[in-house]
């Protein structure tokens, strides 16, 4: 990526931002997509592989691939129980990296309560390898 696409790309991402957009200023910058499976209680989201993923020694941040889960598991929540949620814990587990394509997050309840939510997250890679698995506890915001 060259300079005037970084720069374009955080314009882009800057006026998401400013506009109020559900597409807040990191998703813009990552092309984050997201699908909602009604029927599976599920959230899929996609994300191509950029080098602004990267870490100094070239495989994909173990931070960047933690929010990718995050993100996915929250919308999951704010999704399929009315009400947003945050997280109280998150573990993931780093399996194998990627340095091109696309990420395919896939997010889904464990357990789902009235006021906690266990879920997991799967990421792959484009050839369906699980890059990481995240497991996460959310709590239901009240109103």
């Amino acid at each position: 990526m060259n300079e005037e696409e970084l720069i374009e790309k955080v314009r882009k991402a800057m006026k998401a931002h400013e506009d109020g957009s559900p597409d807040v200023f990191l998703y813009s910058l990552f092309d984050f997509s997201f699908d909602y499976i009604e029927e599976k209680e599920e959230v899929h989201l996609d994300a191509p592989v950029t080098e602004l993923m990267f870490n100094p020694v070239g495989f994909i941040h173990g931070g960047i691939i933690t929010y990718i889960a995050d993100t996915a598991l929250g919308h999951l929540c704010a999704a399929f129980n009315e009400r947003p949620s945050v997280s109280l814990e998150l573990k993931t587990q780093f399996l194998r990296t990627s340095r091109s394509g696309s990420l395919h997050a896939k997010a889904a309840f464990l357990k789902k309560g009235s006021g906690v939510q266990f879920a997991e997250c799967t990421i792959e890679d484009d050839q369906g390898e699980i890059l990481s698995r995240t497991s996460g506890t959310f709590y239901t915001i009240k109103e």
